[in-house]
């Protein structure tokens, strides 16, 4: 275990994580573990953690979208409705092409 206590258990994006890691890093030495998970989200977490979180609330309030798929589809950023139904699969969730479109137009507004 990395930490002392589980204060919180929530999913969190990419971008929220590398925020996390960069705090700890200010304050301590990051751990092995620590540092490969740094290295990681560095690399493919792409909005702000603020961005992120915005992201999510507003996927969260589309059709079957929980707050599980809402991460992974704002991790993932997904460019056309073939990436996102393969998010989707994940859940066996299908979305309405209506939802699709909504998705996609949040994802892309987030992306410029």
């Amino acid at each position: 275990m990395i930490g002392k206590e589980v204060i919180d258990e929530r999913e969190i994006t990419l971008s929220e994580a590398k925020a996390l890691l960069q705090k700890r890093k200010r304050e301590a030495e990051l751990s092995y573990e620590q540092k490969l998970a740094y290295e990681h989200v560095s690399e493919f977490g792409k909005l702000a953690p603020t961005k992120a979180a915005e992201l999510v609330e507003e996927l969260k309030k589309i059709g079957k979208i929980d707050e599980h798929i809402a991460v992974m589809i704002v991790d993932n950023m997904p460019m056309d409705k073939d990436d996102l139904r393969v998010i989707m699969e994940k859940k066996r969730y299908k979305l309405s092409d209506d939802d699709i479109k909504k998705v996609l137009s949040l994802v892309d507004k987030y992306r410029k």
